[in-house]
């Protein structure tokens, strides 16, 4: 990453506790050596009809495809959503939803995917299963207080796992890398399941201790 000046300013704890951190493929720098892949750091970017504009056109990338995959910014993406003026003060700055699901200001709208984690797919079912129990009317929602006070615990976490509390760990977004588990206890506990999915299962204390837990411990969660 030095060597093609793509080394970033945190330290791996942060990367891997704020999913700063990516995988690459196999051979990813090779293909970079040899041509076929281009890293480019640039402060800003813009489209024209035969590709891509790099630093105020600088720099222009012919490109037929141009893939704008980007999960920068999501409560921005969030609050653009809605066209009322009010609604977007509701969701301020921050976007703060109670299990990172639903605005206690606005309990009739779910969103599923705005938290995210090393796998996107697991955070994602989860979410799902429990916005479906809660359309279901097995559990409700704690009064808008708790909701707001729940929302403020968890923004704690997140301001000092990103650092500051802002910048690029805050403009991603709410990250549960490194409490993912604890997440999925909560929704667990909301939808009157045994949160403790090994020992449920009858692998015993030892397994619950020791053996990670995975997308599989969750599965039978309808």
């Amino acid at each position: 990453m030095r060597e093609h000046g793509m080394e970033p300013g945190h330290g791996l704890a942060r990367s891997v506790s704020s999913c700063l951190i990516s995988k690459l493929p196999d051979g990813f720098y090779d293909r970079v050596r040899e041509g076929s892949v281009v890293l480019a750091r640039s402060k800003s970017f813009g489209f024209r009809h035969d590709g891509l504009v790099l630093d105020d056109e600088k720099r222009v990338v012919p490109a037929d495809v141009v893939i704008f995959a980007t999960g920068f910014r999501g409560d921005e993406k969030l609050r653009n959503m809605f066209a009322s003026p009010r609604v977007k003060d509701i969701i301020g700055a921050s976007a703060p939803l109670y299990r990172e699901c639903v605005h206690p200001r606005i309990p009739q709208m779910a969103v599923v995917g705005y938290a995210g984690g090393l796998s996107a797919i697991y955070v994602c079912e989860m979410e799902a299963k429990w916005v479906a129990r809660l359309l279901d009317r097995a559990f409700r929602l704690p009064s808008v207080r708790r909701m707001e006070d729940s929302c403020a615990e968890w923004g704690r976490y997140y301001a000092r796992d990103s650092g500051s509390g802002g910048g690029e760990g805050q403009s991603l977004g709410p990250r549960l890398c490194a409490v993912h588990v604890w997440y999925n206890d909560e929704l667990c506990r909301d939808m009157g399941c045994d949160p403790r999915r090994k020992k449920m299962k009858g692998q015993g204390l030892l397994a619950e201790w020791f053996l990670p837990y995975s997308i599989v411990d969750y599965a039978d969660i309808q």
